[in-house]
């Protein structure tokens, strides 16, 4: 039927099927017009129009998609193709806006069909995923398009400005070197207008300088087109970067993605790693070439450099024409200066001449700036100007201080004087004259009179006035002369400081810069008597200008210019000197900042580059398996932690940057501002040069920094989240594998099972055929042969058998060692095949699928189209019903129309049996579907039980790999054996190595002895024969003596004459009496100069009547010094240098550095392994030395060899060096102190060791460091305390090697060590705990006892401890341990935790099943103790192995940790008392128990922490009694456990419940507590409620509340007056009370809960929680929290086994914090 017709999957099959069965439809539509309706047809007429759409729509979606995905996106041509494309991508889109809204269309009637319960609409939607599916992926690949768009353009237009760009520098620069040309011949006008021309040119210049500085920072984002070209080889890998979500199969690559390219050889799809190592074909327009791009950032580089260097030439041409003005100007002033005269000088004003010579030096300080790198001016040329400059200066100076004398006696002196002679002389004539005509007592005549005396009183003051002029002149005149030097001085002082402009990153350059501003300052320190002579001078000056009387007042000098001049150069010399001690200053504290800042950057770096390298080294890894991968994420965790974790020390690296760069800027700012000040002054302009700031490269730095820390930060999290995401599809891929393995193993399982049944049937039918052949011959071998040969047959038949079934089972045995070989070569061949097979699997499986699908629509299909015609049937039952009634209301009105009415009733029942056959059929159809359901379910538990086989194989193959990893742990095990027996074997072999360089190295110092031995001999010897040589020749004397003696007497006395003859004595060469000293040769006379060598020593000398050998061996102490340390020994390493010994630890690196530093200066570093001394650079290269300590020994060394002076070229000696500040005072005084203990103080002149006296006479040290070295100071370290001692006294302490003689410092040999608690303990430190004496100590070293005797003699100090271990429960008779106690309900939460708690703070967590001592790791990977439990353990454990002071990083011991608020007081407490009742406080530095004496001795707790652990009330007893509700002291509990016999354990008894108890007793006075704990989340830190309150943490009512909260209950009988005793529980914190007889008639508890609470059932805690509970409706809530206060409060209660906890979440002032409110067994 057509109904029943199945629907095409595609159009053409709709289309055939619609063709084929439309002329049944046609017939069928004939025959059943009335039951059947033509939606069939119209339903495929409806399903090929649709069907149709949505593949054209798919196939325009196809084409668009393969157009784009062949499109070549490299550089090729592509400045055609960017405008081409742009424009087709224009039109994509509009026709992609045009083709969404068909689409839209199209969707809608669809989904207009599928809502109609369409019969395709399976087939509808599947298409319409498809072209939804196809419509998303072309969207995404113009998205792609977009993006190429854009940086192609970005790659066109970038290379096309670049191009432009270089094309134009080059044109400027021609221009340049073309038009400007100059030489010295070029005019002054001319020169001036170049240079305002370059300057013009100069803005145009740099104009460039914007758009090459664009285009470098756009080379950096320009994409790499050139390897999309397949023709492009390049030997690097070529990153690739997804623009897309892309997936092929199970793997994908998502957007922002970075894989590797491959192949590029196809066009549209590129062979690409992606993450993971995983291969894949990802189409080429999905994938982009990310920057950096070589190419772009090449040629940006190039028009940079191209720019620079045209900056560069025209700079040099500034520079050139700047220095030609500046020549001419000088040549032009010196010229002027050279023809001036004192007679013209004379005619000049002080400011004009002034002003000549100041235009000279500033022409002459401008020459000298720009003729710094200037072409046309070498050193030569400068040094001819310099001269010039310096005669005319002289010749300006000769006529300055020729004018004041050319003008005093020339003019001033005798021409005003005799002037005023004259005039007065002129005046007294007259008025002689006047008076000669003029009565004599007129008054006209008295007045001339009195004019006259007056005028001859002048004329004779006139004659005293030439003293006073010719002073005050000689006073000006030298004035002037030290306003001069002064003025010349300060210049110098002001130019070199205005010189730099800011300081340097270098640090020797700021240390060089330093100590040229304290030599400035000493030289005008030395120069300070200039100043007093100007005042002085002034002084004179101003005495004489006195001296002359008022009368005179012409010859009167202003001489408040000089005292201006005078104030102006003090003014200045006095700026200079505080502005030098300001910079020195300033540089001392920059100096500090910045090699701070530089350390600190520098080790920040190098972790960086190192994380860097360790993070590409785990990018680069290939991923091949789970395990991998996971190792490698836990690497990728560490990293990215290890990364974070850095984060404050990058914040701290940028403080240190901002701090170094401000104080540059203020010393800049300092120096702008001195300049400035000089402009003001001085009127001179100050040129600045300075192009960029220290500062502004120190931020520039630190930013750098940051920013590659983010971008490692930022990788090494991205790559995280990556290997996250790979890990989880690993898994599910894994998962996939292993369900594809167990069908496949199910399968072959199955095949074989069938295999072998077939053999088995086979076997058997052989064997029986066999059998039936057999038993016919035996009949006839029975019947024929005899009985002996009966029994013969059955022997051999037996033995036969016998060996057949030998043959057999060794055949299995080899059969079955070939199947596991072959099984495991199986299993690598069947994970291959797996893929394959599931693949098959799958498709087969979604056939069947498909298949049963399609019968279910078939049969849902007939059900509907059944249901619906018995629908109709029972409708067309009703109206022939009504119409029966009908006709039965018509049969009594009309008789005739009976008969029809009958055949209409008669066709309805036909027709009614009918539908009732067709339903009989239905329900038939029905139970088969309900058979084939059984059935499926039949299936579905064969394959239940085909699983439940595949299990029990994965077992076996389970027992077979753990078969193999015993064989492999074998293996290992032999191998371990073997390789420890091979490093022995190699251990033997560099010992004897070691032992025959030894020998070798004793052989050669004997050799050497030897030979010295052997000089020694002859010298001797030879001294031998001069000594007896000289004897003769003093006895032949002698009697030559008395011979004369005798002759002399013989003569008169009167005739005796004295006379004496001149003996000829032959004398030596003194320049060949050389002796070596310490680093040179010294002659006999600078050794007599400096009283090493007496003058009869050097006369014996030079007379040959001494050798030098001989006196060499005298004065040896001072030529070459005795008795420095040379290095290190141990027993177990030998003689080492100092590096060596701090390498091994053996030293600091403080004092190795002291001690080399004293070799040094002593004349050579000593490697005492040979014998054999060095200088410091022979000793770097050789290893004797680091090469860090290189520059530090260096200045030591210059202790002996001489430090040079830069300004003299003198060598000075150390003491020299400090005085000037090259060489600290502390340093220097060390140094001293090495040369001193050695022979004296080194002269390095002469090269010889002085006595520290001669070496003050002769200025190598002064008074002060002479008085410091009288002191005998410490300034070394001693090796073994690290305490300060000096070098004499460290020399005491060495031991001389017998060989070589040397000096040895004797290493620190391995302490005597028994075992601890956590490690090694030391003997001595046993002793010093007051755990041994001496005399152990003694009989340990003379071997009458054993590290073992100790251990077992400290074996409760030194071990396991004596803590409760475990549980023993009577009831069942066995022993446990706490943790599995809580989990079978014997202990509660709580106490289990504290007994824990008590084990780890006592040193170990007990196995008292096994009687083993384990650490918390270790008990928690047994399962001793709980995860829930593993945290507060640790803390616990803290006790035995010290807390860490977060402040000092230190390791303090558990009161430390109290006091410091690391852990809560009470908490505290109980684990002290724990410690003390096992045994003694645990020392965490030493590893072992102490007495509370000695642990109170060494400050680890106070006395008022003693007395809270002394005092045994309620307050200390933080231990729970399990058996009787006690709280206890840990030592109270201890004395209810008993001791296992066995293991000699203390474990704690559970009573048995079982049996009675004496309740009555136990109720008595019994005490319970309820604590509140407040928890800060940030710190960590346990607290009580009044030190919340204390600490802010809490308000005051929230504070009363939770004391409330806190309770102690107390259980007492009060007995009354009349003999009647009541039971009350109390309360002892608030005093609250209940009798509990009043609270059971009250009813607030029943007779029920009283009877538990009498049998032990109910604790304490638990009746009083009932009783106020129901007494108050308030009970723990809190209500008088006001609302502005806090702004969260949520509690909620937690029951846990018999534990009741109480917890408030309290948020407070914006923190949150936890309240923990429980009963005393927590």
């Amino acid at each position: 039927m057509i109904e029943t017709a199945p629907w095409g999957d595609d159009s053409e099959t709709i289309e055939n099927s619609t063709i084929v069965t439309f002329y049944q439809i046609h017939k069928f539509t004939l025959c059943l017009s009335q039951k059947m309706s033509h939606s069939r047809v119209v339903q495929l007429r409806e399903l090929q129009g649709i069907i149709g759409e949505i593949s054209r729509a798919i196939m325009w979606v196809n084409e668009r998609e393969e157009e784009e995905l062949m499109f070549d996106w490299g550089d090729k041509n592509i400045d055609q193709y960017i405008p081409r494309k742009q424009e087709s991508y224009s039109g994509l889109m509009r026709d992609l806006e045009e083709k969404e809204k068909e689409l839209n269309k199209l969707k809608g009637k669809a989904d207009g069909l599928v809502n109609n319960n369409h019969p395709a609409s399976d087939k509808i939607e599947a298409y319409m995923d498809t072209l939804q599916t196809q419509w998303s992926w072309l969207l995404q690949i113009t998205k792609c398009i977009h993006v190429h768009l854009k940086e192609n353009a970005a790659y066109s237009q970038f290379f096309k400005d670049a191009n432009e760009t270089y094309a134009k520098l080059q044109k400027e620069c021609e221009a340049i070197r073309n038009k400007y040309t100059c030489d010295k011949n070029t005019p002054l006008d001319n020169l001036t207008e170049l240079l305002k021309n370059l300057e013009k040119d100069k803005e145009r210049v740099m104009e460039n300088k914007r758009q090459v500085q664009s285009l470098v920072t756009k080379s950096k984002t320009i994409v790499r087109l050139k390897p999309r070209n397949p023709e492009d080889k390049r030997n690097s890998r070529v990153i690739v970067q997804a623009l897309c979500d892309f997936k092929q199969d199970q793997i994908g690559i998502l957007k922002g993605n970075e894989g590797i390219l491959k192949d590029n050889s196809q066009r549209s799809k590129w062979l690409v790693t992606g993450p993971g190592g995983l291969d894949m074909l990802i189409p080429s327009v999905c994938l982009l070439i990310p920057p950096p791009n070589p190419l772009s950032i090449g040629l940006a580089d190039k028009n940079e450099q191209y720019y620079e260097a045209i900056m560069s030439i025209w700079n040099q041409l500034y520079i050139n024409i700047k220095s030609l003005i500046s020549w001419q100007y000088c040549l032009k002033d010196v010229n002027y200066i050279n023809s001036l005269t004192v007679s013209v000088l004379s005619k000049m004003r002080p400011d004009e001449y002034r002003n000549i010579i100041k235009r000279l030096e500033t022409h002459y300080q401008e020459f000298m700036r720009t003729s710094q790198g200037s072409e046309l001016f070498g050193e030569e040329e400068k040094k001819t100007m310099q001269g010039h400059f310096d005669k005319a200066q002289t010749y300006y100076d000769t006529l300055i201080i020729q004018l004041p004398a050319y003008k005093t006696t020339d003019y001033t002196v005798h021409q005003d004087l005799d002037s005023i002679h004259d005039e007065y002389l002129r005046i007294r004539e007259k008025i002689i004259k006047q008076l000669e005509g003029i009565p004599a007592d007129s008054e006209h005549a008295k007045f001339l009179r009195s004019e006259l005396e007056i005028i001859n009183q002048k004329l004779r003051g006139l004659q005293g006035l030439y003293t006073a002029y010719l002073q005050r002149l000689s006073a000006l005149m030298a004035l002037l002369q030290n306003l001069l030097q002064a003025e010349d001085i300060i210049k110098v002082n002001e130019a070199r400081l205005t010189e730099k402009e800011t300081t340097s990153l270098d640090l020797r350059e700021v240390e060089k810069y330093r100590s040229t501003l304290k030599q400035m300052k000493s030289d005008l320190e030395q120069k300070r008597d200039l100043l007093t002579a100007m005042e002085s001078d002034l002084a004179k000056a101003v005495h004489w200008n006195g001296q002359i009387s008022a009368p005179f007042h012409k010859c009167d000098v202003d001489l408040s210019k000089y005292s201006d001049l005078v104030g102006q150069m003090s003014d200045r010399w006095r700026r200079i000197q505080t502005q030098i001690d300001s910079r020195v200053w300033d540089l001392e504290k920059q100096e500090k900042q910045l090699n701070h800042y530089q350390q600190s950057s520098s080790q920040l770096e190098q972790w960086i580059d190192n994380a860097r390298k360790r993070q590409d080294t785990l990018q680069t890894v290939k991923l091949s398996d789970i395990q991998t991968l996971m190792d490698h994420l836990n690497q990728q965790k560490a990293l990215h932690t290890e990364i974070k974790g850095k984060k404050e020390k990058v914040e701290v690296v940028q403080k240190n940057a901002d701090t170094c760069a401000s104080s540059i800027k203020d010393y800049e700012l300092q120096l702008a501002s001195y300049g400035s000040g000089l402009e003001t002054l001085l009127n001179i302009p100050i040129k600045r040069t300075m192009l960029q700031s220290p500062a502004s490269v120190v931020r520039q730095e630190a930013a750098d920094l940051q920013s590659n820390y983010i971008e490692l930060l930022t990788r090494s999290s991205d790559y995280y989240k990556f290997l996250g995401e790979l890990l989880k599809n690993m898994e599910e891929l894994k998962i996939r594998n292993t369900k594809i393995e167990m069908l496949e193993e199910e399968l072959k399982r199955l095949k074989d099972d069938i295999q072998d049944r077939n053999q088995k049937n086979k076997s058997l039918e052989d064997a029986l055929a066999r059998y039936k052949l057999d038993l016919t011959q035996s009949q006839e071998q029975l019947i024929s042969m005899e009985e002996v040969k009966r029994n013969t047959a059955i022997q051999v038949s037996v033995t036969k058998e016998s060996l057949d079934s030998t043959h057999n089972q060794l055949q299995e045995l080899n059969d079955q060692l070939t199947r596991i070989k072959y099984q495991l070569d199986e299993e690598k061949r069947k994970r291959m095949l797996a893929e394959e097979r599931y693949t098959s699997q799958q498709e087969e499986y979604e056939a069947a699928l498909r298949r049963r699908q399609k019968e279910q629509d078939e049969f849902n299909w007939t059900k509907i189209d059944l249901e619906k015609s018995v629908k109709d049937k029972d409708h067309e039952l009703e109206r022939m019903k009504i119409l029966l009634d009908e006709e039965a209301t018509r049969r009594r009105n009309a008789e005739s129309e009976i008969s029809k009415t009958s055949m209409m009733v008669h066709e309805s029942q036909s027709q009614y049996s009918e539908l009732l056959l067709q339903r009989d059929s239905l329900l038939s159809k029905l139970k088969l579907l309900e058979q084939d359901k059984t059935r499926q379910q039949r299936i579905e538990e064969e394959l239940t039980r085909i699983k439940l086989t595949l299990e029990t194989e994965l077992r076996n193959k389970q027992r077979l790999q753990d078969e193999k990893n015993a064989v492999l742990k074998d293996f290992n095990y032999m191998k371990s054996q073997y390789e420890l027996r091979d490093s022995q074997i190699r251990q033997f072999e560099s010992d004897r190595d070691k032992a025959e360089r030894d020998r070798l190295s004793l052989k050669n110092e004997i050799e050497r002895l030897m030979r010295e031995l052997k000089s020694v001999e002859e010298r001797f010897k030879s001294r031998l024969l001069i000594s007896e040589k000289e004897a003769s020749e003093l006895a032949l004397k002698r009697d030559a003596l008395e011979r004369e003696i005798h002759r002399l007497q013989q003569r008169p006395s009167a005739q005796a004459k004295q006379t004496q003859t001149d003996e000829k004595v032959p004398t030596i060469d003194p320049s060949k009496l050389i002796f070596d000293g310490v680093r040179r040769k010294v002659t006999a006379h600078q050794l007599c100069d400096c009283d090493i060598i007496s003058k009869a020593t050097l006369d014996q000398l030079l007379k040959g009547k001494k050798s030098v050998d001989e006196v060499a061996l005298d004065i040896q102490l001072s030529l070459k010094g005795t008795g420095i340390i040379a290095g290190m020994t141990s027993a177990s390493q030998g003689k080492m240098p100092f590096t060596k010994a701090k390498n091994k630890k053996l030293l600091s690196p403080e004092s190795a550095l002291m001690l080399l530093e004293a070799q040094a200066a002593t004349g050579y570093i000593v490697d005492p392994a040979f014998n054999e001394k060095m200088p410091v650079d022979t000793a770097c290269s050789r290893g004797i030395v680091d090469t860090e300590d290189r520059d530090t020994l260096a200045t030591a060394e210059a202790a002996s060899t001489g430090f040079k002076d830069p300004y003299t070229g003198k060598v000075l000696s150390v003491g020299q060096a400090c005085k000037q500040g090259r060489v600290d005072k502390v340093t220097a005084i060390r140094l001293l102190q090495a040369q001193e203990s050695v022979g004296g103080i080194l002269d390095p002149v002469l090269s010889v060791f002085l006595p520290i006296d001669l070496a003050l006479d002769r200025n190598l040290i002064d008074e002060e460091l002479y008085r410091a070295l009288a002191k005998n100071p410490t300034c070394y370290l001693e090796p073994a305390t690290g305490q300060k001692i000096s070098y004499n006294d460290l020399r005491k302490k060495c031991i001389v090697e017998p060989v070589s003689g040397l000096l040895l410092l004797q290493g620190p040999e391995k302490p005597m060590t028994v075992k601890g608690l956590r490690g090694e303990v030391s003997v001595t430190d046993l002793v010093d705990s007051e755990l041994l004496d001496e005399t152990d100590l003694v009989k340990l070293r003379e071997g009458k006892l054993t590290s073992r005797d100790i251990e077992d003699k400290l074996k409760s100090y030194l071990y396991g401890s004596t803590c409760i271990a475990g549980i023993y429960d009577e009831a069942n008779d066995r022993i446990m341990p706490f943790y599995q106690a809580m989990k079978e309900g014997l202990l509660m939460r709580g106490t289990t935790l504290e007994l824990l708690e008590a084990q780890a703070a006592s040193g170990f967590i007990v196995d008292p099943v096994n009687n083993v001592f384990l650490t918390v790791e270790e008990a928690s990977k047994r399962g001793l103790v709980g995860k829930e439990f593993k945290n507060k353990l640790l803390s616990a454990e803290k006790a035995v192995t010290g807390y860490k002071d977060p402040s000092t990083g230190m390791t303090i011991s558990l009161f430390q940790a109290i006091e410091k608020d690391l852990i809560e007081k009470g908490h505290g407490i109980r684990l002290l008392e724990a410690q003390i009742a096992s045994g003694g406080i645990i020392d965490p530095k030493e590893s072992h128990r102490i007495d509370v004496a000695v642990a109170y001795k060494r400050g680890y707790f106070d006395k008022e922490m003693n007395e809270i652990l002394t005092y045994e009330g309620d307050d200390t007893k933080g231990f729970f009694d399990p058996n009787t509700k006690d709280n206890l002291t840990y030592l109270q509990l201890k004395d209810r456990c008993i001791t296992d016999r066995k293991t000699g354990l203390i474990l704690l008894p559970l009573k048995d419940k079982k049996k009675p108890q004496k309740s009555q007793e136990s109720r008595t006075n019994i005490l319970r507590k309820r604590r509140v704990v407040i928890v800060d989340p940030d710190t960590g830190l346990e607290m009580s409620v009044r030190e919340a309150y204390h600490r802010e943490l809490i308000d005051y009512d929230t504070f009363l509340e939770l004391s409330e909260q806190e309770c102690e209950w107390e259980e007492i009988t009060i007995k009354g007056s009349d003999g009647s005793a009541r039971l009350v529980i109390v309360d002892r914190k608030t005093g609250t009370q209940y009798d509990i007889q009043d609270c059971l008639d009250r009813g607030v508890i029943d007779q029920k809960s009283l009877d538990q609470y009498h049998g032990g059932t109910l604790t304490l805690t638990q009746i009083a929680d009932q009783i106020t509970s129901r007494t108050s409706s308030t009970e723990m809530t809190i209500a008088a929290i006001n609302v502005d206060d806090m702004s969260k409060l949520l509690f909620f209660t937690l029951s846990f086994l018999q534990l009741d906890f109480y917890v408030f979440i309290y948020v407070f002032g914006g923190k949150k914090m936890f309240l923990l409110i429980a009963n005393a067994e927590v």
